[in-house]
């Protein structure tokens, strides 16, 4: 779907933004987007990405949102057989310990929210972002969601700064910016 990179000076942290059931990558960028402060989207390259599959069946936000609608995977009506869930990323997620920066969002009231505690199990040091909402991505507007925010921003920052490629290209930019003059002295 595309990034929301831009703009000159530090290295912001790149998330790849997952849509829900039945929806796609712009949808999720619209509420994203829409949502969230700008002073938090200034500090991500967001990228959205599609689910492999056309949504087999009505979506939940269509009259909400205009089409196409994807699935990550497919399944019968009754929710008992699946079909293409091996290509999905939801059959390795529980594998084993996930050791990267992760930030979840939990609604009180998502029909998912067992799925997501035992997703969240599987990373270690998860930042969790809990609202009193559905499945549905949280406006971030109360401390609590900022606080948990800010801080998992700060963390991604830290280690996008320490890393060797990043570090190499900010002393080389330092030692671009040196005037001759003072090398000379």
């Amino acid at each position: 779907m595309g990034s929301l990179a831009g703009g000159v000076g530090a290295r912001r942290p790149r998330f790849l933004c997952l849509h829900g059931f039945r929806t796609s990558g712009e949808i999720m960028r619209k509420q994203v987007v829409g949502k969230w402060p700008a002073e938090v989207t200034a500090r991500l390259d967001l990228v959205f990405a599609d689910a492999p599959f056309p949504a087999e069946g009505k979506s939940d936000v269509h009259g909400i949102f205009d089409p196409p609608y994807y699935e990550w995977f497919q399944f019968d009506k009754g929710f008992t057989e699946y079909r293409n869930f091996d290509k999905c990323l939801a059959d390795k997620a529980y594998a084993n310990m996930i050791k990267i920066p992760s930030l979840h969002f939990l609604g009180d009231n998502d029909f998912l929210k067992p799925h997501g505690e035992q997703l969240i199990e599987s990373f270690v040091d998860p930042f969790i972002i809990r609202h009193p909402k559905g499945h549905t991505v949280p406006r971030l507007v109360d401390e609590t969601s900022l606080e948990v925010m800010s801080r998992f921003l700060d963390k991604m920052e830290k280690e996008i700064s320490e890393l060797p490629s990043v570090k190499a290209e900010a002393e080389a930019e330092a030692a671009a910016d040196v005037d001759e003059k003072e090398v000379c002295i």
